[in-house]
C-alpha cells in the first residue's frame, strides 16, 4: 500500500460517543422514570423511542464520513468514493491555489503561472466523494485536472492548507 501523504476523516472519534452517550442516558431515564412496572415491552420502547432520534444522529455522521474522507497518496487522491489519479491534477493549478492559501507554502514553491482567464472561470466542477453537497464549515478546493478541456473538480475540506500543501508534495515527488 502506498505511503499516505495526507488524510483527513471529517469526524472525530470524539464526535461519535456524544450521540451514543445520550442514547444510553436517554434510554435509563425512560426506565428510572417509567410509573408503570418494567417488562420487555417497556424496555423495547425506552430503547428504541431515543434510539430513532439518535440513529439518525449516527447515520449523519456516518455519511459525513463516508463521503468526506479525503485520502492522499502519491499516486491517488480519494474523496469519499472517487479516486483520482494524482498525475491527472494539473501542477500549475495547485500551485496557484497553494500560494494563495499558505505565504509559508508559497516561500516552498517556485513561482508558477496561470492565465487569468482560467483563473476567472467561474465553475467548480464536479463535487468528489459521492454527496449531493457540502457540510456546513467546509471549504471547496477546485482541481483542474489534465486533458478533456481542462474539467475541473472539487474536493470539500476544512483543512485546505493541509491539502494544498499535500497535493504540492504528492505533485512534487519524483515517480
Amino acid at each position: 500500500m502506498a505511503d499516505v501523504i495526507y488524510q483527513h476523516r471529517p469526524v472525530s472519534r470524539r464526535m461519535w460517543l456524544l450521540p451514543i452517550v445520550l442514547w444510553i442516558a436517554a434510554t435509563v431515564a425512560m426506565l428510572l422514570t417509567s410509573q408503570v412496572e418494567l417488562d420487555t415491552f417497556q424496555v423495547t420502547v425506552s430503547v428504541i423511542g431515543p434510539g430513532a432520534l439518535f440513529g439518525i444522529w449516527l447515520l449523519t455522521l456516518w455519511s459525513i464520513n463516508r463521503y468526506g474522507a479525503v485520502t492522499l497518496t502519491r499516486e491517488s487522491l480519494r474523496v469519499g468514493r472517487h479516486t483520482i489519479a494524482v498525475a491527472e491534477i494539473e501542477p500549475q493549478w495547485v500551485r496557484m491555489l497553494a500560494g494563495r492559501a499558505d505565504p509559508a507554502l508559497a516561500q516552498r514553491i517556485a513561482p508558477h503561472h496561470v492565465s487569468a482567464e482560467r483563473q476567472a472561470r467561474r465553475d467548480r466542477g464536479q463535487l468528489l466523494g459521492g454527496a449531493y453537497g457540502t457540510v456546513l464549515g467546509d471549504d471547496l478546493v477546485t482541481l483542474e485536472l489534465h486533458g478533456s478541456g481542462q474539467r475541473r473538480v472539487s474536493v470539500p475540506t476544512r483543512d485546505r492548507r493541509g491539502l494544498l500543501a499535500g497535493l504540492v508534495t504528492a505533485l512534487d515527488q519524483p515517480e
